[in-house]
């Protein structure tokens, strides 16, 4: 399932419910892109309800980005979601992250390494072996986070990196709030927050 936070109370997301649920709400096998304005107590259809099943959605000014599960592809939105456009990823995608002052500059993960793209994923490179989450929030400052909790800092839009912290667990999701202040979901359901840039960890909550 993808999903990203585009606002205050502002959600997207993807996914495939199960059998019984779509059948007993009459949704369709895949979601495509769907949109919430109220945190998520409630979601509607944008596009590609059917057809679509984003594993990973992210947002940059003006467009939206997803990889669809479904056939391997990477689509662009310029429209809010409702038209989009097609290309050929590199491979199938952990996670992506967009230049938030360049919206058609990307970097990729995937089991292959690090990828970059200046042509909002029409063409890639490979620059690097990093391969996990990526968290974009300032336009030099890039964070990636390996499967095994390592945590990375780039200085410099992803020309160099290097290794400030372990985020001591798996991370499901990553995301950066603020200026040094980031938050990792573990797959346990444990959520941790650093304030120093990834530096360092606690324990934010734990599964009830």
């Amino acid at each position: 399932m993808g999903f990203t936070v585009v606002g205050p109370n502002r959600f997207l997301g993807s996914g495939h419910p199960d059998l019984r649920e779509a059948r007993e709400k009459e949704l369709p096998s895949r979601l495509g892109l769907i949109k919430s304005t109220d945190a998520g107590k409630t979601w509607d259809p944008v596009s590609l309800p059917g057809k679509a099943d984003f594993h990973v959605l992210r947002t940059a000014p003006g467009r939206i980005y997803g990889f669809d599960a479904t056939d391997g592809v990477l689509r662009v939105s310029r429209d809010g979601g409702n038209n989009w456009s097609r290309s050929s990823p590199p491979a199938p995608l952990i996670d992506l992250a967009a230049d938030p002052t360049n919206s058609g500059r990307l970097f990729a993960t995937s089991e292959r390494g690090l990828h970059a793209s200046a042509d909002e994923g029409r063409t890639w490179s490979v620059v690097g072996e990093g391969v996990g989450l990526l968290a974009w929030p300032a336009p030099q400052r890039l964070y990636l986070a390996s499967g095994g909790g390592q945590f990375f800092v780039s200085p410099n839009a992803g020309e160099r990196w290097r290794q400030v912290g372990d985020i001591g667990g798996e991370p499901a999701a990553l995301l950066a709030t603020g200026r040094g202040e980031l938050y990792a979901a573990l797959h346990d359901g444990t959520i941790k927050r650093s304030r120093d840039g990834g530096g360092t960890w606690g324990i934010r909550s734990t599964p009830s």
